[in-house]
């Protein structure tokens, strides 16, 4: 029988849980807030293990904070009635909004420290608050969202009967959806939920700029048969004519990579790839093989478009001043494939390149690097800001991102698309001003900070994900004299437990 245990929920942990303990050992508690006391059932763990999982299931002193949820299926207490695990992705949905930014805050905080070995009262920075807190802020504040509709990215399973569908937190266990509360409305309110996608293993829906229209990229079952793969195809033009705000459907088909020959380089990848053949874990331990997914379009267009934040700052043009230089291409938007990597949040981009804007100084003529640059959301902003006098360096490990960003910057002879993994390219870096970095998850690593210090640029501007990876990182930049000398947290990811950072780094040294 599953233990069912009364508990004290103390602090909020990084991952979306809080610390409680139960006759001396650590219990990590989904769905919970700290202060309350709540019951909760034990989910993992069993005598000998060093610390147990559990969910709530009924609360016995309730937050201030809490309320009901936004997401019937997301919720631990209505799912727990049903006998059955709460979906994930919406780990917060019991939070009232502004607390659940206060949390992020305080587990920022509390990782730099923890992790990075830095405290952040301790450094100098332009905090708007007086407190000298990081408060994490909200990017939503257009309309009354309450955290819903802002993903314009939603990636589903498919159950054995062909509806889409989302795993619990740690489980393979499958629910089916009737909606995505936390995608766009042009997502949670189409046609595809309820629909037949049978012989799919998985469907990702992209609405480009968060407007009307939908794309679908549907990943066919490993060895689906012809009739099969006929039938589901057949299926899926119903669809587009049932729906036509699903104006683009493409099928992706898996293949086993080849193996890689002694020469070829390991982990060639970008963001949005899966480990490459050859390469390995974070622990030395071979990964598993990829498979390679060759696409093709059933309706449609191959392509979305995505908008292009331009930078705050002027723009040469055929109104700038006589010493502005020669016009510029407008880079307002780019043409990107829907499985290509871009930020998921409807305010992410202008968000982040105002951001970035705000901390980083690009005069006329500068030399910028861009990492992990996807498919040159900052590229873009760099290059409008250092003109063709400048230079600024594209790096993207993806090859289909960086063929867009390639397209992208063909009338911009100042900005040179590479791509490549970033630690195959650390020596292009010397001289460069300005460094801007995106990493995935994982974070940027100890060979590329040794790069970026190596190349003698006086400002860095890290975009993180993940504030475990960023504190390990900003612990290797503070190590080698690098100041952090400004910071923003944003909620791109409310109703779950993840945040986005910007931060500026100054080499003192070099000034």
């Amino acid at each position: 029988m599953t233990q069912t245990l009364t508990l004290d929920i103390g602090p909020m942990a990084h991952g979306g849980h809080c610390v409680a303990r139960h006759e001396g050992r650590v219990v990590f508690v989904r769905h919970a807030i700290p202060g309350e006391t709540v019951r909760a059932r034990v989910t993992e763990g069993g005598p000998g293990a060093k610390y147990w999982r559990a969910d709530v299931v009924e609360v016995i002193n309730a937050s201030d904070y809490r309320r009901r949820h936004i997401w019937k299926l997301a919720d631990s207490l209505r799912a727990h009635e049903n006998d059955r695990l709460p979906v994930g992705g919406a780990e917060f949905g019991h939070i009232t909004d502004q607390h659940q930014r206060r949390l992020k805050g305080q587990v920022f905080r509390d990782t730099m420290h923890r992790i990075g070995g830095f405290s952040i009262h301790d450094q100098r920075l332009p905090l708007a608050s007086g407190d000298g807190e990081v408060h994490v802020q909200d990017v939503l504040s257009d309309g009354p969202y309450h955290g819903l509709h802002w993903r314009t990215r939603a990636s589903f399973a498919v159950s054995a009967e062909g509806v889409l569908s989302m795993k619990p937190h740690r489980s393979n266990e499958l629910i089916e959806l009737r909606g995505m509360p936390l995608a766009v409305s042009s997502i949670h309110e189409s046609g595809i939920f309820g629909y037949c996608f049978k012989g799919a293993d998985r469907v990702d829906a992209v609405a480009a700029g968060a407007g009307p229209q939908v794309t679908l990229v549907v990943h066919a079952r490993t060895g689906l048969g012809e009739a099969e793969r006929e039938e589901l195809i057949e299926r899926l033009l119903v669809l587009n004519r049932r729906e036509p705000d699903i104006a683009n459907i493409v099928l992706g088909t898996s293949q086993p990579e080849p193996a890689p020959s002694r020469s070829r380089s390991a982990g060639r990848r970008g963001r949005g790839e899966r480990p490459g053949p050859g390469a390995r874990t974070q622990n030395g331990t071979a990964a598993p093989r990829p498979e390679r997914i060759s696409y093709a379009v059933v309706a449609g267009s191959r392509t979305i478009t995505e908008a292009l934040p331009l930078p705050a700052g002027p723009e040469a043009g055929p109104d700038a001043g006589p010493d502005a230089g020669p016009a510029l291409p407008t880079l307002s938007r780019v043409e990107i494939q829907p499985e290509d990597f871009w930020q998921i949040h409807r305010n992410a981009p202008s968000c982040l390149v105002t951001a970035v804007d705000a901390m980083a100084q690009v005069p006329r003529g500068a030399s910028v690097a861009d990492l992990y640059a996807g498919a040159g959301l900052f590229t873009a902003w760099a290059a409008q800001l250092a003109g063709p006098e400048g230079s600024v360096l594209s790096v993207e490990g993806a090859p289909g991102s960086s063929a867009s960003a390639a397209q992208l910057f063909s009338g911009s002879p100042q900005v040179e698309v590479l791509q490549a993994p970033v630690e195959a390219v650390l020596g292009k870096l010397a001289q460069r001003e300005l460094i801007v970095l995106d990493p995935p998850r994982t974070g940027a690593g100890e060979r590329v900070i040794a790069g970026i210090d190596a190349s003698g640029a006086r400002e860095v501007v890290y975009v993180s994900c993940e504030p475990s990876s960023f504190a390990r990182d900003a612990k290797s930049l503070m190590a080698r004299g690098w100041e952090l000398a400004d910071l923003e947290v944003f909620d791109l990811y409310p109703n779950t437990h993840h945040m986005e950072s910007v931060a500026l780094f100054r080499a003192p040294h070099r000034r």
